[in-house]
C-alpha cells in the first residue's frame, strides 16, 4: 500500500507569490494571450493521456477555452492540441527566455531549501535506504536538482531551455562546485531518458507541459531507472474558482496547462507506464486560490484595507487548516508520486 502523505504550509507561497495579488491585471492579460495562442491551434481529436477519442461537447469554458473530460480515464482535455508551433512559442523561443522569466528567482538558494528540499525528503523517506542517482528532466532551473545535492543525492538535470539551464548551473556552481544541468532539443530529450543510467526520474511539474506524454512514458519504460518521482497539477476547487472569477488571473488552468489531471487519469497514467505508486503526496493551494479572488474582487471593488485584514484574520490566517480538508479528500490541485516499475526491484 502506497504511503500517503497531506498537506504543507502556504507561508511560501504567500511570500514568494506577491505578484498574483498586485500584478492581477497583467498576469490575468498575459495568461488570456496565451489561451488565445492555444485556441488558435487545431482541434484536439484524443486523450492526451490514454489517447482515446474525445467525444461529445465540452463540459465547461474557461479564459477563451474549452475543456472536455475524457469518458475513458477522466483526464480533463484542453480542446486543442498542444502543436509544436505552440510549445516553441511557450517554452523554446529565444532560447526560452520569455518562459524562464517566470521562474528566474534571485533567492535561489531559499527556493530551493524551502520548497523542494521537503520534496526531496519524500522520496527519501518513501525509497527503500541507499544513495540514488536522480535525472531530473525538465529540471528548469534546476531547484530540484540542487535539493537533491544538499541531500547528498547524485543529480544532474535536463531541459529544452538554455536560459534556464544556464542560470541554474551559474547559481548551483556557488554551492556545489559543479554544473549538472544540460540543455538538449525535443527529440535528444527522450533519448536521454532512454540512456540514463539512474536510479531515479523525477519530473516534477513536467508531465502536463510536454506535447506528446507517451514518447516520456516509452521512454521511461525503455530506461533503466526502477523509480519515477513526479508531480502534476490536478483538477480541483481551484478550476471551479477561475470558472467563475473570470476577473482574476487563473493560475491553475491556462498557458501552459491545457490539461488537467484527476485520480482516475492518474491511475491510467501509471498502467500506461507500467508502474504502482509506492508514495503519494497531496496538498494544495485552493483555499489560498479563494482568498486571492476574494481579496483582488474585494480591492477592486474599492473596499478600505481594514476590510481586507479583517478577511485575512477571519478566514485568511485559516488557509492551511481548511486546504487540509481538501487534501485529504484527495480533492486538492497537486499531487506527488513516487512509483516503481513493476517489472523493478
Amino acid at each position: 500500500m502506497a504511503i500517503e502523505k497531506y498537506s504543507k504550509p502556504s507561508t511560501f507561497y504567500l511570500s514568494s507569490k506577491k505578484d498574483f495579488f498586485s500584478s492581477n491585471e497583467p498576469l490575468l492579460k498575459k495568461a488570456i494571450e496565451q489561451n488565445q495562442l492555444y485556441a488558435n491551434q487545431p482541434k484536439r481529436a484524443c486523450c492526451k493521456i490514454c489517447q482515446s477519442r474525445l467525444v461529445g461537447d465540452v463540459d465547461f469554458s474557461s479564459h477563451g477555452v474549452g475543456y472536455i473530460f475524457c469518458e475513458k480515464c477522466n483526464h480533463l482535455n484542453g480542446s486543442y492540441d498542444d502543436t509544436q508551433s505552440f510549445v516553441e512559442k511557450m517554452y523554446m523561443s529565444e532560447d526560452g527566455k520569455e518562459y524562464a522569466s517566470n521562474y528566474l528567482d534571485e533567492n535561489f538558494e531559499k527556493r530551493a531549501i524551502e520548497v523542494y528540499v521537503p520534496k526531496v525528503d519524500f522520496l527519501i523517506t518513501t525509497l527503500p535506504p541507499k544513495k540514488y542517482k536522480i535525472l531530473d528532466v525538465g529540471c528548469g532551473s534546476g531547484y530540484f536538482v540542487l535539493a537533491s545535492l544538499l541531500r547528498n543525492l547524485s543529480a544532474e538535470g535536463l531541459d529544452v531551455s538554455r536560459t534556464m539551464v544556464e542560470f541554474g548551473n551559474s547559481q548551483i556552481r556557488h554551492h556545489c562546485d559543479s554544473a549538472p544541468l544540460k540543455s538538449v532539443d525535443e527529440v535528444a530529450f527522450f533519448d536521454e531518458i532512454k540512456n540514463t543510467d539512474a536510479d531515479v526520474i523525477s519530473a516534477i511539474g513536467v508531465i502536463e507541459h510536454l506535447r506528446e506524454p507517451q514518447k516520456f512514458f516509452e521512454a521511461f519504460r525503455e530506461s533503466a531507472s526502477n523509480y519515477l518521482y513526479y508531480s502534476v497539477p490536478m483538477f480541483s476547487l481551484s478550476v471551479a474558482l477561475e470558472n467563475v472569477f473570470s476577473n482574476v488571473f487563473p493560475r491553475q488552468l491556462s498557458g501552459g496547462h491545457t490539461h488537467l489531471f484527476t485520480e482516475e487519469s492518474i491511475i491510467e497514467m501509471n498502467k500506461i507506464m507500467d508502474v504502482s505508486s509506492i508514495g503519494e503526496w497531496r496538498f494544495g493551494t485552493d483555499i489560498m486560490d479563494l482568498y486571492r479572488n476574494l481579496t483582488v474582487n474585494l480591492q477592486s471593488n474599492g473596499v478600505s484595507q481594514k476590510m481586507v485584514d479583517y478577511v485575512y484574520k477571519g478566514f485568511g490566517s485559516k488557509i492551511d487548516a481548511i486546504q487540509h480538508i481538501l487534501d485529504s479528500n484527495h480533492s486538492c490541485s497537486e499531487i506527488h508520486v513516487v512509483a516503481v516499475k513493476n517489472s523493478g526491484v
